[in-house]
């Protein structure tokens, strides 16, 4: 029983801690996230995620903006109701994949001025805060 004792108290603690429920609760939702790496390597093109109270997700990719619905709560992530404008551009090969990526993801870690998100794939996107003011 003594070795259950600290589990338990942890487990009581969890309970009553006054956790975020969505990513952007974990972060302010005035934080424009910045797509910094792909699957551990750096990304050749520009990408960015915000990540609202309410669960609505705005970005852009190299070539569009899109939005989604944040539907799952903390550590997990569901994009659903994804939408993106619809211009074409040179990259929209790795726009495609990007979005792709995005709405594969399972997990969201939010720490300091870094966001990860992963599957149980492998795969990730590392987002950095993108520094001044957002728009």
């Amino acid at each position: 029983m003594r070795r259950k004792l600290p589990f338990v108290v942890a487990l009581a603690l969890t309970a009553c801690s006054p956790l975020p429920d969505t990513v952007g609760e974990a972060a302010p939702s005035s934080t424009v996230w910045t797509l910094v790496e792909v699957n551990g390597g750096e990304a050749t093109f520009g990408a960015t995620l915000r990540l609202l109270n309410s669960g609505r997700v705005l970005g852009t990719g190299p070539c569009n903006k899109f939005e989604a619905v944040q539907a799952a709560p903390l550590p997990w992530v569901e994009f659903t109701d994804f939408s993106s404008s619809q211009r074409g551009c040179a990259q929209a090969r790795e726009e495609e994949a990007f979005f792709l990526a995005l709405r594969s993801m399972d997990f969201a870690e939010v720490a300091g001025s870094s966001l990860l998100l992963s599957n149980d794939t492998g795969q990730s996107l590392f987002f950095r805060a993108a520094e001044g003011p957002s728009s």
